[in-house]
């Protein structure tokens, strides 16, 4: 200890000195990882240099050129599917009451328009469950209550305007009847998969700025009317999609009468004596049918009767629509007012 108190300064000078040591250790082992870190990532970001520099096509001036050439190519592609796939209607400021007014005129003209291409509708329901003689085209909670949701107005007038617009394609087909129609659920008091709501959403394709909105459609025709149907989809101003077709051909509720088309008796009695080997004027052949009048069948054995029951279609589509482009947006504004 004494050693100590004589030589204070000095332990006090190799005690820093061992302190300043360790601290130039800690700091080089530090230093090192960071630079080894760093040479990892400098190897890893020269290993990723290397990859895009070979790889084809090459960043060059040419390939540059032909990558802009490429963009005003989908910037035109995109100016024709505005011309080809419908927008977004405008239905101005909405409220309660302006909202049940169109409502109500376009379930009247809907019904209108099936009696007199004789089409029949749905049997609709009310609050308690029971039907009804009116259908509301999944708008059942809509005339019930008296008060909507502000949000909700705009996607119902969209949905209803929807639904007049495929349900007079159905109707200028003649199909037999509509059974039902499904659309994508609106608002909280419309759960999902219940009723006349699908399950399904509205979806959203961010590339070309396009809102898709799928839809079910279930009616009762023959096979002709449905190849109508089809083709006016496929000619409709809208761009519809067909998702899914499902035919039941052995559907039949009874209320539909199958069309019989009935073969002459004359000509089932010929092919009859013919193939026994007898000739006309052997036997007594009936009369022959007048040209245009086509008998009934008489129920007898050897009536050949051809049937035709209606079928049950379930269709699913889409209606995908382009949002207004930002530029025409005030210019239509201005129009309007």
């Amino acid at each position: 200890m004494s050693w100590i108190k004589r030589n204070l300064a000095f332990v006090i000078s190799l005690a820093v000195s061992a302190a300043l040591l360790i601290g130039g250790a800690v700091y080089l082992l530090s230093a090192q990882s960071e630079a080894e870190a760093a040479s990892g990532e400098l190897e890893a970001k020269k290993n990723e240099y290397d990859t895009l520099v070979k790889r084809e096509p090459y960043p060059n001036t040419k390939n540059i050129e032909l990558a802009k050439a490429e963009q005003e190519r989908f910037a035109q592609l995109k100016t024709q599917a505005l011309t080809t796939f419908s927008q977004y209607p405008s239905f101005g400021a909405l409220d309660d009451a302006s909202f049940k007014a169109m409502l109500t005129r376009t379930i009247g003209d809907l019904e209108r328009s099936a009696e007199r291409k004789g089409v029949k509708l749905p049997s609709g329901s009310d609050a308690s469950g029971s039907s009804s003689s009116k259908y509301n085209f999944t708008f059942n909670s809509q005339r019930r209550e008296l008060r909507l949701a502000p949000s909700t107005l705009q996607p119902l007038a969209l949905a209803l305007n929807d639904i007049r617009e495929f349900s007079e394609i159905l109707f200028a087909s003649k199909i037999h009847s509509l059974l039902s129609i499904k659309r994508t659920a609106i608002g909280t008091n419309e759960p999902a998969g219940s009723g006349d709501i699908l399950s399904k959403k509205v979806g959203t394709n961010t590339v070309i700025g396009a809102g898709i909105h799928p839809y079910e459609v279930q009616f009762q025709c023959f096979s002709s009317e449905l190849g109508e149907v089809l083709t006016r989809f496929v000619g409709a101003s809208n761009a519809y999609v067909l998702k899914t077709l499902n035919v039941d051909r052995s559907s039949n509720d009874g209320t539909e009468t199958a069309e019989a088309a009935p073969v002459n008796p004359a000509a089932g009695m010929m092919a009859m004596m013919s193939r026994y080997g007898l000739r006309p004027g052997m036997g007594t052949m009936p009369p022959a049918a007048q040209p245009g009048a086509a008998p009934a069948p008489s129920g007898k054995v050897g009536d050949i009767v051809l049937e035709q029951k209606p079928i049950k279609v379930t269709l699913g589509f889409e209606v995908v629509r382009l949002a207004l482009p930002p530029a025409a947006t005030p210019a239509q504004k201005a129009t309007r007012r």
